[in-house]
């Protein structure tokens, strides 16, 4: 069972609540929005159900409401940012928008950011690339998930990637989003928290045996896509987005919901301008000949980022919620009694 609620209430429901915990308007509408993406993209996991925890992590003074994100250094096209723990979401935001202006004006923009918090769906910071022409490229680091392969101690996060390529006007962008781990971890939280099993081949247990008991699996590894490969990917990303940032890495990244100590994810990203490539006019008539090998390929062929692309168009008033979800939004609501 599903309750709908606009997108424009959600909109105002968020900012006016993290608003009240001190994260200023202009903050408040880039996770709004965020979330937002997420939902519009089936990434609920990483939607509504996460402003209890921002909140509680605000309170308790493990994260920052007002994000002020500050350069330490900056060479050419790379800039080394601190979120100093503040949203994840603000700090990606303006990191991306940074390496966007650093593309445009020199064909590539790497910043690097540490001391900063969970960010939600990478694909909104691809996608902030692609309104702008660019191609965006995007990793960071999470929470112990994923051990090494061989191993049974996590220190690897599901540590997301994100590509975003621009496409001509009328045409959908590529925009591929994926975590390293068969199945998301926010969906472990939410079997845990609502009582119920997950299934088998997500997740082992702490001996590394298979489980569909979700507080098994938390206090476990999560299992990679592609076995070794997918082990390897989360090692890459812990590279990029943890060792070379100056964040945690190697297992030293706290829990999104953690009660004590700031979380420490880092996070890469990097702009490129097409037009350092090639003529604007050749990389549209390549970019149709790709996109459309791609599409005559199969009946069932899918472009990553289409869904959001044909909502986006859409106008999509209204997104569903679950019965659960929705009701505990509402409690929020009242609580902060916002009309």
């Amino acid at each position: 069972m599903t309750n709908s609620i606009s997108v424009l209430e959600l909109k105002k429901l968020i900012i006016t609540i993290l608003n009240k915990e001190g994260v200023p308007v202009d903050q408040s509408e880039i996770i709004a929005d965020s979330i937002i993406y997420a939902h519009l993209s089936g990434k609920g996991t990483h939607g509504v159900i996460r402003i209890p925890i921002y909140i509680k992590k605000i309170q308790k003074g493990i994260m920052e409401a007002d994000t002020k994100l500050s350069t330490m250094q900056s060479k050419g096209v790379v800039e080394i940012c601190s979120a100093n723990h503040g949203f994840g979401q603000v700090a990606a935001y303006y990191g991306m928008k940074r390496a966007i202006k650093k593309a445009k004006d020199l064909g590539v923009g790497i910043v690097s950011i540490r001391n900063s918090n969970n960010f939600g769906v990478a694909a909104y910071f691809c996608q902030q690339a692609v309104d702008e022409g660019m191609i965006g490229v995007l990793y960071s680091n999470s929470a112990p998930a994923i051990a090494p392969w061989g191993g049974k101690k996590p220190l690897f996060g599901t540590n997301p990637m994100a590509y975003g390529f621009p496409s001509p006007e009328g045409l959908p962008p590529i925009v591929f989003d994926m975590a390293v781990s068969s199945a998301a971890r926010g969906k472990i939280r939410l079997a845990a928290k609502y009582g119920e099993k997950i299934p088998f081949g997500w997740a082992l247990d702490r001996e590394g045996n298979p489980t569909n008991d979700p507080d098994l699996a938390l206090n476990g590894s999560m299992i990679p896509i592609g076995e070794y490969k997918g082990a390897g990917l989360a090692m890459i990303v812990d590279y990029f987005a943890g060792l070379l940032s100056g964040a945690g890495f190697a297992g030293n990244v706290k829990p999104l919901n953690i009660d004590s100590g700031f979380s420490d994810n880092g996070h890469f990203i990097m702009a490129m301008n097409p037009e350092f490539f090639m003529l604007a006019d050749e990389y549209e008539e390549r970019f149709n000949a790709f996109l459309k090998s791609i599409i005559e390929a199969g009946p069932d062929v899918r472009i990553p980022g289409e869904n959001v692309y044909k909502t986006r168009l859409e106008k999509k008033q209204s997104i569903a919620l679950s019965a659960k979800v929705y009701t505990e939004f509402m409690a929020l609501k009242k609580r902060y009694s916002v009309v």
